[in-house]
């Protein structure tokens, strides 16, 4: 798609109810009619069944004076986009996506459904379906983590030749893991898919878990053999501990424990390690100032966190590395001297920019700040990233974990307070506003999908134990984040806006 620049529409996608079968023709004409009708109007339809997901995304072209179809393939942090097709025409999108598969309505659903204690259960259609089958085999692939370890799962499943989808489910994530005949052959997890993945699920410790037999999938992201997954999941969990122990936290400053090296003597020291690559191992370590925190060098280095734990435990371990905790740094106002310039004023400027109740840019701001990092993209290709954040209060009636339209607004003096949280692991060019009226946004420039995704880990821990003022202690925080990255998700500002948001409903 040729590139060009556009602003976002401004309104939160509008989310149809999540359905089973293709989007009919029907659909299709009032999802067009209501893109029409509104210019800034954007309308969001997932569809299908694991692990065919699918959502088709409808915005106003404003370039090109027609409705553009956006569709993606996945959901949460695994969402891709298929194809974009500008045009006025339904029954061209209904037949593109009726390609998709021609047997689609023929399929077997064999979907998991979560009970409503948070567990997971088997829908009505497949407890038909497996009734003819070793019920007393399967019943035992349900179950808790705390009864039967990760490592022991996988290979029953493997032992049993079983063909399906094994889901767990943990407080803070939800992992799925596809089976061939026994053979471990796609896994995916918040921030991880492939072999990654499954080297962090061997540390999973608590959670629920069902295996469900499904037809084989095509999806193949596992290249290596289990066995050795789960030796190198085994040996990531101890170093991640090992870690632990030594003082590791996203806050601690990293340092180096000597002042001056010779490349020799390096190579020497790093000699008595696990023998991963040193180029990597030099790298992190050149990345090193003695003031930067871990969680800032790695906003700077893309590794994932299957990557950045080996190469951080060996540096730690064979003495070239070390912990410290942060020293409290005062706030200097920048001297300019030799000027005559009253540079006070940026900070009435910054006063109007933003949210007196909040202290947090307010939506127009951030429209802004975002039409010129785009300017910046087209000009420079420097990539960015844009969040967005959902966070409210779990209605009285205890509703769903996650769902975000039954989220009540918190109090403004609880959304100065997050604003306050947000800005401690942000950096200071990063953009933290308002989105709309009651979700948030944040712009991270010079930032990839790599950093991103280790970004929103940090935050989403961060959220997970943050207290907020002005709160009842009945009440119940919940959130969803979203994320997305120009250039990997696309170079039109619009279709990364709304796969952040596609990726917030689908977490």
């Amino acid at each position: 798609m040729a590139l060009g620049r556009k602003l976002p529409g401004g309104h939160e996608p509008k989310r149809w109810p999540k359905q089973e079968n293709l989007p009919s023709k029907a659909q299709l004409k009032a999802i067009f009619i209501e893109v029409e009708s509104d210019q800034y109007s954007r309308v969001e339809l997932p569809f299908g069944n694991p692990p065919e997901i699918y959502s088709l995304v409808a915005i106003k072209d404003r370039l090109r004076g027609g409705c553009q179809w956006n569709l993606f393939r996945g959901e949460g942090e695994q969402s891709a986009l298929e194809w974009t097709v500008t045009t006025n025409d339904w029954e061209q999108i209904h037949s593109r996506i009726g390609a998709l598969s021609p047997g689609w309505d023929l399929k077997t659903r064999t979907l998991a459904t979560a009970d409503e204690t948070g567990g997971i259960s088997k829908p009505p259609e497949e407890q038909s379906q497996l009734a003819g089958k070793d019920s007393t085999f399967l019943r035992t692939l349900e179950g808790d983590l705390r009864n039967l370890q990760i490592p022991n799962l996988l290979q029953t499943i493997t032992m049993g030749n079983l063909t399906g989808r094994l889901q767990i489910q943990s407080r803070n994530d939800t992992a799925q893991v596809f089976f061939n005949d026994g053979v471990a052959v796609h896994c995916r997890i918040k921030g991880a898919e492939g072999d990654a993945a499954i080297v962090q699920l061997v540390g999973w410790e608590e959670g629920k878990f069902c295996f469900f037999p499904e037809p084989k999938t095509n999806l193949k992201t596992i290249n290596k053999r289990l066995e050795f997954l789960i030796m190198e999941g085994a040996q990531f969990v101890d170093q991640f501990k090992s870690l632990n122990g030594k003082g590791l936290s996203f806050e601690a400053v990293l340092a180096r424990v000597h002042e001056s090296i010779t490349e020799e003597e390096f190579k020497k020291l790093l000699a008595a390690g696990t023998g991963i690559d040193i180029a990597a191992q030099k790298q992190f370590y050149v990345a090193i100032d003695n003031r930067s925190t871990l969680f800032e060098i790695l906003r700077s280095q893309q590794l994932s966190q299957t990557q950045w734990v080996p190469i951080l435990f060996n540096l730690v371990n064979c003495g070239l590395v070390e912990f410290r905790q942060p020293e409290a740094i005062a706030k200097v106002e920048p001297q300019y001297a030799g000027t005559k310039v009253d540079w006070g004023q940026i900070r009435l400027a910054e006063r109007a920019l933003t949210m007196p109740e909040t202290g947090l840019y307010t939506f127009p701001a951030f429209l802004y700040f975002l039409d010129r990092e785009f300017c910046r993209f087209e000009r420079f290709q420097r990539p960015f990233s844009v969040v967005v954040l959902k966070i409210g209060l779990l209605q009285k009636n205890g509703s769903a974990e996650g769902d975000g339209n039954k989220l009540r607004p918190l109090p403004l003096i609880a959304v100065k307070d997050l604003g306050k949280t947000i800005n401690r692991i942000k950096r200071q060019i990063d953009i933290l506003a308002h989105y709309q009226t009651f979700d948030y946004g944040l712009l991270l420039p010079e930032t990839g999908r790599q950093a991103v995704g280790n970004f929103i880990d940090r935050l989403s821990e961060v959220l997970k134990v943050s207290t907020l003022q002005d709160l009842a202690p009945e009440d119940t925080i919940d959130f969803a984040v979203g994320y997305a990255s120009l250039p990997e998700d696309g170079n039109n500002l619009d279709v990364v806006i709304a796969l952040a948001w596609s990726r917030l409903y689908n977490k």
